[in-house]
């Protein structure tokens, strides 16, 4: 799994930990004992364990149910290959996630269904359904993501800026007045790649949100990126910050960790990365004022990438299928995800769950999300594998200032039009 997700899944500390790795896993099949209790196996992400409240729930569907669950750790990036090597083998996992890109995945997982439908954001309902009203997969308890800028109120404030811009105009101002103040306005995270792609995606947000039929477009090759409405301007912005000294000096070595910490000590304005990024700060200064507003769009009129929630998948050959499926409803239920967002402040995708009293980033993203009309970002929504290597290494190219916007475009386009033929898509 890259790390460019960084979507927290539901994950735990294992109650039952058998290593997957190792082979010693339980066999999936998950024989009932004397009294007709199964095991149900879970593998999961290992960066994805102990995440607050989740232990918990698993133990009250365990005591409810006299059921247990198996939970198998796997390597992030070994988790894929070896959740497609039981899924070959038709045993050793009844609950997995990702796999979304299947083009069967009817053949590898079974839809999902279950009282938590209704309960879903409208939006993030239909986000997640396919075309023929099947939803394949459980949405999982976790908040819910969005990519834009990470701002460090305290800063902003002493900079004289008393609310979030609206436009490219304004932002590049409010940098202005932060550079002014003697803090580094703007940090960019160009070392670990994946940073860099969270510009595209809120940059992407707005495009969707301009042009409904934008990812279809692009998926056919009938448009090509450079000619999107706002393109050469979101990224003539970014060309001008690095020019304009609006931007750290280390942007290209700088790391994830460090843009963080420099936002949550006020050594940074912002960042711009996703919403999970608020925990990583979090845990630098537990008493940093951080907020978030979108990236602004060239024409005045930013749209919310919303993130789909994590969907967790039961495998299509897994003899306590009934059984898996009742233990994920079990953990969305109100009460279990409500409990679990406490221990994780953040944005359901359920209507009944909100945490009581959000604040700063939290606060911000759930005031866009009620406002509604979010789209799904575009990772999520188009139908071909994303070049993010070259994507990447074009964004170095820009902030490196060896290439110009237009350069930029260029290499785009060419990194698409590779993915796109060797996804055998039609048109490329």
């Amino acid at each position: 799994m890259r790390r460019i997700r960084r979507t927290a899944l539901i994950g735990a500390v294992a109650l039952t930990v058998t290593a997957v790795v190792s082979g010693c896993a339980g066999d999936g099949d998950g024989g009932a004992d004397s009294s007709g209790h199964v095991t149900v196996t879970y593998m999961l992400p290992s960066s994805w364990a102990s995440v607050p409240g989740f232990k918990e729930n698993v133990q009250a569907w365990e005591k409810k149910t006299g059921h247990k669950v198996a939970l198998t750790p796997v390597p992030d990036a070994n988790y894929d290959s070896l959740v497609q090597a039981r899924i070959a083998a038709k045993g050793g996992v009844d609950i997995f996630a990702g796999q979304d890109t299947v083009k069967d995945r009817a053949a590898i997982m079974q839809p999902a269904t279950g009282p938590w439908v209704q309960r879903l954001n409208p939006d993030v309902r239909k986000a997640i359904t396919d075309a023929d009203g099947k939803i394949w997969g459980t949405p999982s308890a976790d908040g819910l993501n969005a990519t834009g800028i990470l701002y460090n109120k305290d800063v902003f404030t002493k900079a004289g800026i008393t609310a979030p811009p609206t436009t490219l105009a304004e932002f590049r101002a409010d940098l202005e007045k932060v550079k002014k103040s003697g803090v580094t306005p703007l940090h960019l995270a160009g070392k670990d790649g994946w940073t860099l792609l969270q510009h595209r995606s809120a940059a992407n947000a707005s495009f969707i949100g301009a042009d409904k039929d934008l990812v279809a477009k692009l998926d056919g090759n009938k448009a090509k990126w450079a000619d999107t409405p706002g393109f050469e301007q979101e990224y003539q912005a970014l060309s001008d910050w690095v020019a304009g000294g609006l931007t750290n000096a280390d942007a290209l070595t700088s790391a994830y960790e460090s843009s963080t910490a420099a936002v949550a000590k006020g050594k940074a304005g912002a960042i711009i990365n996703g919403t999970w990024a608020l925990g990583e700060i979090a845990k630098t200064n537990p008493d940093a004022n951080v907020g978030f507003f979108l990236l602004p769009a060239a024409d005045g009129h930013s749209t919310l990438g919303l993130q789909k929630p994590n969907l967790l998948k039961v495998a299509k050959f897994s003899k306590v299928a009934a059984q898996a499926q009742d233990f994920l409803n079990f953990m969305i239920a109100r009460p279990q995800a409500q409990s679990f967002l406490d221990a994780n402040p953040g944005v359901s995708a359920f209507t009944d769950v909100k945490i009581a009293k959000p604040s700063g980033g939290v606060a911000d993203l759930q005031n866009l999300v009620d406002q509604g009309g979010f789209v799904a970002p575009f990772d999520q929504v188009s139908v071909i594998p994303q070049p993010q290597d070259d994507t990447i290494a074009a964004y170095q190219e820009l902030i490196g200032k060896r290439v110009d916007v237009a350069e930029f475009g260029e290499r785009i386009q060419k990194a698409w039009q590779s993915a796109g033929a060797k996804a055998g898509a039609a048109g490329f």
